[in-house]
């Protein structure tokens, strides 16, 4: 398949989940337009976003993981990928493990937004664990590999940094 059509392709699936996120928009719009008036005007709008937010982020999956297969071949790509990975993890954990070093409330916008990346971090391990878990799959080079699985294990970290945070009882103050 000739690079035109490849990119071609991707284009089309991404044109197929912007479609059906505005079809999955206007079908909410249709059920909810028959329910009794309200003053909830704001939460109706949000449960649409979310409805087409939905439908284009399940169908945009297909585009996206054919556009990372058909870059498979660019170990430039992979490597870069890979570094930003383990880039990323490594500065999640750090921002995680933050607060056994400042135990005061700060308020420096740089500290609260480490703190902030850590808490995203925390909530988002099952994700990136997925992620970068695929990135490993699909990578071509064994040293892209070897990055990205140690992203993983850095993720794997984190998750344990998220159930002990979140799971084991603090001592009395």
């Amino acid at each position: 398949m000739s690079r035109r059509a490849k990119v071609g392709v991707v284009m089309a699936g991404y044109v197929a989940a912007f479609v059906a996120s505005d079809v999955a928009a206007r079908l909410y719009n249709a059920r909810v337009a028959g329910l009794p008036y309200d003053t909830s005007g704001g939460m109706y709008a949000g449960g649409q976003m979310m409805s087409s937010l939905a439908a284009f982020l399940v169908v945009s999956l297909v585009p996206t993981l054919m556009a990372l297969w058909f870059l498979r071949g660019h170990k430039r790509f992979w490597n870069a990928v890979a570094v930003a990975s383990l880039a990323f993890a490594g500065a999640g954990l750090l921002a995680v493990l933050m607060p056994l070093v400042f135990h005061t409330k700060t308020t420096h916008i740089a500290i609260v937004l480490v703190g902030l990346l850590g808490l995203s971090q925390l909530l988002g391990m099952p994700l990136w664990f997925m992620v970068f878990a695929l990135f490993a799959f699909l990578a071509p080079t064994r040293e892209a590999r070897r990055k990205l699985m140690l992203a993983v294990a850095i993720e794997l970290v984190i998750g344990v940094c998220a159930l002990v945070h979140w799971f084991v009882p603090a001592p009395p103050l």
